[in-house]
């Protein structure tokens, strides 16, 4: 079995991958596809998110729930990064993607990758989409510098609100337990934490040989997700190395600008329209 991954899920999306090559999902329970044995119930600590207890996850359905709650009718970024490093600070690769969600559901998105490992000058190195209700707008940046537009019909969805139910049942399957805790802050927070991952979660694709392995996330005690990492250490190429990828989510963004490319490409659209008009109409 591949080892999943936080940071190509993105929905992301696809955002939010942890380690390996796949992400984890961004759909919910999916009712009916498991039989579950019941088991005793902890007593809920009203004082913890919902869904945690002091020494586990009790429900990890509850807690993904209440993260999707509380993205609900309201702005928020989320941003996917995963990074590989070597021990003298050279990095290897570094993919960062992510999305904006506006009041009004309007979407920005971006994706940017560096690294050793990129091939000749048609190789994608950054993307950036724009999306309402009614178009799609993609814009792709080459690493020989030239520039690709395409437009799209939309398909609007609010990515990641619900990958919190897979973080949640990740931190449930590898036993995780809360570690440390503000519960100064408002709202107060809380850090779960596992090492020493089991078998799904022990290797990683972008080393060699794993040595360590830890899944990590911070959670507020209303349930929101804000942000949860996978982290391991091993050799890489012969050297020294940490791959990491974290997500993270970030509430009340605003509303989200339209950037000045949209236009652009929606301009080179109508004029491709229009000569592949005249073109149909000269050979009809």
């Amino acid at each position: 079995m591949q080892p999943r991954s936080l940071a190509v899920g993105i929905a992301l999306a696809s955002l939010v991958v942890l380690g390996g090559c796949n992400a984890f999902s961004t759909a919910g329970p999916s009712g009916g596809e498991r039989t579950v044995t019941p088991a005793p119930v902890p007593t809920p600590d009203p004082s913890l998110p919902p869904g945690v207890t002091a020494n586990s996850i009790s429900d990890p359905e509850r807690l993904g729930s209440a993260h999707e709650r509380r993205l609900t009718n309201r702005s928020y970024t989320v941003t996917v990064v995963r990074t590989v490093q070597f021990a003298n600070g050279t990095t290897a690769r570094r993919l960062e993607r992510g999305r904006i969600v506006g009041d009004d559901g309007v979407i920005l998105s971006w994706r940017h990758r560096a690294g050793h490992e990129r091939a000749g000058g048609d190789t994608i190195v950054g993307r950036r989409s724009w999306t309402n209700e009614s178009v799609h707008v993609l814009r792709f940046q080459y690493a020989n510098g030239t520039t690709r537009y395409m437009v799209e019909e939309s398909h609007q969805r609010y990515p990641y609100r619900r990958t919190a139910y897979n973080v949640a049942t990740t931190l449930s399957d590898e036993n995780a337990a809360v570690v440390a805790s503000d519960t100064n802050a408002d709202p107060p927070t809380y850090v779960l934490e596992s090492r020493d991952l089991g078998e799904e979660w022990a290797t990683s694709a972008d080393l060699d040989r794993v040595e360590t392995s830890s899944i990590r996330a911070i959670v507020t005690g209303t349930g929101l997700l804000k942000r949860a990492s996978v982290r391991y250490t091993g050799m890489r190429d012969g050297a020294p190395a940490v791959a990491n990828s974290t997500i993270r989510f970030d509430t009340d963004s605003g509303a989200v600008t339209r950037p000045a490319w949209v236009e652009t490409a929606l301009k080179q659209q109508s004029r491709e329209s229009e000569t592949n008009a005249e073109s149909t109409q000269a050979t009809g």
